[in-house]
């Protein structure tokens, strides 16, 4: 499948889009995203989380030796939303030394509220762009804590927020929400005890209507390889599978460091996860394309975004 690839205004894309898009399922759309979006300012100085091993004698080398193997974007969410992303994998840590939440990944990124302040500030100034923020990873919370968070959450983006459809129906279309002006999806993880957190999604949903499961509705299959050639070969596998109506599908176009590469990578490159981007990203536009055309690509998430790679997804909506 040849297409002719056009430049997108990013920032304003589904807007841009709407005559091709408006009747469209968001899960038939294909939607630029990022893999651990709130990464980008992690270095050798973040502070580590308890998701990391006390490694004791070899601590004063984590930063130097684990930060780069944890950074995964080189773009603030602001600008990652401005070049046309719209999913956000967003891990959220409470830190019981300062009571702040941060969005981590073994080391602690951007504070949450002020990203998510970012965020609903896009929302405001694009009312024709949808997103999805999932937090498919909750750490250190309970009840009492996810109260409060999703009350602010609630407060921030109000009447914006798109409720998750009824079991046996189908997400709405993007004209549907446009016109409904519920033009922001908040999914959380429905298992909170894999991340040292307690409460019950059940509970949470009966409270919080609009919230969406990360599981049920956000369905984000990981490839979990270190090679490009098994990567893509698990990616396929996944895709294959039967999907439900009510669900979004996220494609994680990632490569994943196992521990003999962080080993490998003190001596030698690829020594962290920009140069991993770097090997696997060149793949990438041809991958879409074929997943697009084999497997209705959905949403698609990647490591170290670039604008070139962001503006090749959009104009696959462009694709018979």
């Amino acid at each position: 499948m040849g297409i002719v690839i056009c430049e997108m205004d990013l920032e304003n894309w589904m807007g841009s889009l709407k005559n091709v898009i408006w009747n469209k399922k968001l899960s038939s759309i294909v939607i630029p995203g990022t893999h651990d979006s709130g990464t980008y300012c992690i270095n050798s100085n973040s502070k580590r989380t308890k998701l990391l091993p006390d490694l004791q004698c070899l601590n004063p080398l984590v930063g130097l030796v684990g930060a780069p193997w944890a950074r995964t974007q080189q773009f603030s969410i602001a600008d990652q939303l401005l070049y046309g992303v719209r999913y956000l994998d967003l891990r959220v840590l409470l830190d019981s030394d300062d009571g702040n939440m941060y969005l981590v990944h073994s080391f602690e990124g951007g504070e949450f509220w002020k990203e998510l302040e970012g965020v609903s500030e896009f929302v405001q100034n694009h009312p024709a762009e949808v997103l999805i923020l999932d937090m498919n990873h909750i750490y250190y919370c309970n009840e009492s804590d996810m109260q409060g968070m999703l009350t602010k959450v609630e407060t921030m983006f109000g009447s914006k927020l798109c409720s998750p459809p009824l079991p046996g129906s189908s997400v709405k279309t993007y004209g549907e929400m446009i016109d409904s002006n519920q033009t922001v999806i908040v999914a959380i993880t429905e298992y909170p005890e894999q991340d040292n957190s307690k409460y019950v999604y059940k509970d949470l949903k009966n409270r919080f209507s609009w919230l969406w499961g990360s599981e049920a509705n956000v369905v984000s299959p990981w490839g979990n390889s270190d090679d490009v050639n098994q990567l893509q070969e698990n990616l396929k596998k996944s895709m294959a599978e039967p999907r439900t109506p009510d669900s979004v599908h996220v494609t994680q176009t990632i490569l994943t460091p196992q521990t003999k590469d962080v080993v490998i990578g003190l001596f030698e490159d690829p020594s962290n996860l920009e140069q991993l981007a770097e090997i696997l990203n060149p793949h990438l536009p041809d991958w879409f394309q074929e997943f697009k055309k084999d497997y209705n690509l959905n949403i698609a998430i990647v490591d170290f975004l670039t604008p070139t790679l962001i503006n090749q997804l959009v104009n696959l909506n462009l694709a018979e």
